[in-house]
């Protein structure tokens, strides 16, 4: 297993595009090793401002000036800030590059196995090996979505029994195998960025990528007509009704749309993946299953009376994370503590994340990088936690525990759980997918007003009344 601190836009790029990666620093020389690992793209070259100290690199580096010399499907901007992206866009788009053509991703660090083809590909025992029916779902590497999509996949194997699946994720190894380990159908989990799915999708009877909406990237009719042909005729049905709903996966601007259809429909982020009639995902929560051997954890860490709180976006790593327009400032979270302790202090506060994450100030205890089947339990078993909108509150919650949520950019109308406390930014919100970089505010704020606007102090008022039903009147301390 390797760890590759930048994980190339997978997702927002086509199976053998031509591509330009714009930045030749340590960014762009990770995105340009996993497409030489991979064989996913083919980087035609870099655009550098500093192109003549890349004299001697293994491919081209250009001038900023000669890009449009060259003929490439997608420029790929590769910087660890988003300072400057939209700057930079507006820049590409007056020498005729089209918006949609250019991609940036951001910080998202991960453990993944780029050569899993080049070790066992001929060896492993994927489902297409092992059942004359097989599925391949194509993942991200989100933990809250791989949560989200655990609906997807039980209706999926609803519709069609006896099928053996494989799921193919980034980094997936670490959490989706432990989600879904009470899915008898899935046969696999493939540490994949992307490469090694495109390359054995028509080995498969069904290939799948699954976002916000369901791809079919390779369907063989002949196998499901005679295997489950009530099935056939529904993937028929969802592949037209795919294409007249008229929105790709890409550019992630169409998510905008999306949700805006599905507050519409009265869907949520479990929900809108019935958008074409097929997949009948009605659950807004699932099965979190867990492992006993594992139940004695609160002992070891000597846990009682406590909340959970985390400082994270698993899409930013350490010491970018307020670059991102959905993060709650680190101050803002140990004034908070201060304010709890002041108020609840026979409570510990326990502070959970990565081994990235940095340390919120006043915190009890601090558990970092514990294992999932861990995790389940310290979530469990907290009384409260306290996160803005992303993987652990979707743990957390499906596993019984009240979150306190935070939303800025995010759609709470597609991602809040109604028995949370989620507390929504009054002076601005819901932004998320308006532009194609996700991770920057909407208006071009360095310090976006719509996390800022939520106070400590509104976060103590709105936890008051369920902390008080948790302890006797007087009893707080």
């Amino acid at each position: 297993m390797s760890e590759y601190k930048y994980l190339f836009p997978y997702e927002q790029v086509p199976h053998k595009s031509r591509i330009v990666i714009y930045g030749a620093g340590d960014l762009g020389q990770e995105y340009l090793k996993q497409m030489i690992i991979t064989k996913y793209a083919m980087v035609v070259g870099f655009i550098d401002k500093n192109h003549k100290k890349y004299d001697r690199f293994i491919v081209p580096v250009y001038s900023p000036e000669n890009i449009k010399e060259l003929q490439f499907d997608y420029v790929i901007l590769a910087f660890k800030r988003g300072d400057y992206i939209n700057e930079l866009t507006d820049r590409l788009v007056k020498k005729g590059i089209k918006k949609e053509k250019i991609i940036y991703q951001g910080i998202r660090n991960v453990n993944l196995d780029l050569t899993i083809s080049e070790r066992n590909l001929d060896t492993a025992e994927y489902a297409y090996k092992k059942s004359s029916v097989s599925v391949a779902l194509k993942y991200g590497p989100g933990l809250g979505d791989s949560i989200i999509k655990k609906a997807f996949y039980i209706e999926l194997v609803r519709l069609l029994p006896d099928v053996l699946v494989d799921i193919y994720a980034p980094g997936g190894l670490k959490f989706i195998p432990s989600l879904y380990s009470d899915q008898h159908s899935l046969n696999c989990v493939v540490d994949d960025g992307g490469g090694l799915y495109f390359e054995n999708k028509t080995k498969y009877t069904l290939a799948l990528s699954v976002f916000r909406l369901i791809e079919v990237d390779y369907i063989d009719f002949t196998v499901l007509e005679k295997f489950n042909h009530q099935f056939a005729e529904l993937m028929r049905k969802h592949i037209n009704n795919h294409n007249k709903y008229k929105l790709s996966n890409f550019p992630s601007t169409q998510n905008w749309i999306h949700y805006g259809r599905a507050r519409f429909m009265g869907w949520s982020c479990y929900s809108l993946y019935k958008y074409t009639g097929v997949f009948n995902v009605e659950q807004g929560k699932v099965e979190i299953p867990l492992d006993d051997s594992k139940k004695d954890i609160l002992r070891k860490y000597s846990l009682d009376n406590y909340i959970t709180i985390n400082y994270g976006n698993g899409a930013v790593g350490k010491g970018y994370k307020e670059s991102s327009n959905k993060q709650w400032p680190l101050k803002y979270f140990s004034e908070f503590i201060a304010l709890f302790k002041n108020t609840y202090n026979s409570s510990m506060v326990v502070q959970v994340g990565d081994n990235s994450t940095e340390k919120i100030a006043g915190a009890d205890r601090y558990i970092f990088g514990a294992d999932i089947e861990e995790l389940k339990f310290i979530l469990k078993g907290a009384m409260l936690h306290i996160d803005i909108e992303g993987g652990l509150v979707h743990l957390a919650t499906n596993l019984g525990t009240k979150c306190v949520v935070l939303f800025g950019p995010t759609q709470e109308y597609i991602y809040a759980y109604p028995e949370n406390i989620n507390i929504v930014s009054s002076s601005c919100s819901g932004c998320y997918g308006l532009y194609d970089n996700a991770f920057l505010c909407a208006k071009d704020m360095k310090e976006p007003e719509c996390m800022r606007s939520i106070t400590p102090n509104i976060v103590m008022e709105r936890i008051e009344q369920y902390m008080k039903s948790l302890y006797k009147i007087g009893d707080k301390g």
